[in-house]
């Protein structure tokens, strides 16, 4: 069963014996675009995690890196880049690396609205885009350079998701 919201990614290293502390500590790693087994400097590595969950990471790194990938990156005059995300249903989405440290994540796959200037809309709504999708894109683009904001205003209409997106805001925040 693939990884589909933030509850999935905690059960999933529950499965592996995973305590709250570890669950984040391999979540944190994650959100930071590092290794899952990224351990601070001052601890070692055998210490960081127990070996139940280390052997596990493998085959969950692999699990979260399916749910997106980056597709194609065009950079703008301005310092931003419009980062083509491909789902792991096949699905394609965008997200845009602002100047300043800043990302616009989509929430939607197409768009219900149909504002009259945006190219979205011509689609229509094709689903609404997972929680883990959400902050997804946020580890992507901190693969690519820092991010310190967040802007929900990308591909769909967000308050048209507010489950999700609060679920991934409630993360982004903590």
């Amino acid at each position: 069963m693939p990884l589909l919201n933030l509850v999935d990614f905690d059960q999933r290293l529950s499965n592996l014996k995973a305590l709250p502390i570890h669950r984040g500590r391999v979540l944190r790693a994650w959100l930071n675009g590092k290794a899952l087994d990224a351990s601070p400097r001052r601890q070692k590595q055998e210490h960081f995690l127990p070996l139940s969950v280390r052997h596990g990471l493998p085959a969950f790194s692999e699990e979260l890196d399916a749910v997106a990938q980056i597709h194609s990156q065009h950079p703008g005059a301005d310092e931003s880049v419009r980062l083509l995300i491909k789902l792991a249903d096949g699905q394609m989405i965008e997200s845009v690396l602002l100047p300043r440290d800043g990302l616009c994540v989509s929430t939607q796959v197409g768009c219900a609205v149909g504002c009259r200037f945006c190219m979205t809309g011509k689609s229509g709504l094709i689903r609404q885009v997972s929680s883990l999708e959400i902050v997804a894109q946020v580890v992507l683009a901190r693969r690519i350079r820092p991010v310190k904001k967040v802007v929900f205003m990308g591909m769909g209409e967000p308050a048209h998701n507010l489950v999700n997106v609060l679920e991934a805001i409630d993360l982004l925040g903590t």
